[in-house]
């Protein structure tokens, strides 16, 4: 189970690298710019899930303790979901060498896993658009 869920990990940060934009439109920039793309996406969908999980635990404690309206302690908390991505996906070779082999994978597999990350996706959007007005009817924003 552990192995599904980090090859889920890596099928996002696999599809996020090889979505490129029209050479037209300024796509093409190259391999470390396409891993930039796949890191940033794999640590956006953490940092949505971890305030929405911090969103969940001040609604049950009835007590405001983030810091949702600092710009800077968001973008530091972005920035560490970011080098620790790097480090495993790039640096370790963890994400490039599976990209490489996700067109490889037996159909089903891949299909489980696209599928899969959709899901996560799509429970995250979902997630948010229920948890943000709880959260502001709760705290009276």
């Amino acid at each position: 189970m552990i192995q599904f869920f980090k090859e889920l990990y890596l099928t996002g940060f696999a599809i996020a690298f090889r979505l490129r934009a029209p050479e037209r439109l300024g796509g093409g920039w190259g391999p470390i710019v396409d891993a930039g793309k796949g890191i940033a996406a794999v640590s956006l969908i953490e940092l949505v899930i971890i305030r929405l999980i911090q969103d969940w635990i001040e609604i049950s404690i009835g007590k405001r303790f983030s810091f949702d309206s600092n710009r800077l302690v968001n973008s530091a908390i972005f920035l560490v979901f970011y080098l620790v991505n790097y480090y495993f996906l790039v640096s370790r070779k963890h994400g490039l060498k599976f990209e490489r082999e996700f067109s490889h994978l037996k159909k089903t597999r891949k299909v489980l896993l696209l599928v899969g990350c959709a899901m996560i996706f799509l429970a995250t959007v979902v997630f948010s658009e229920y948890t943000l007005p709880v959260y502001w009817h709760y705290f009276h924003l």
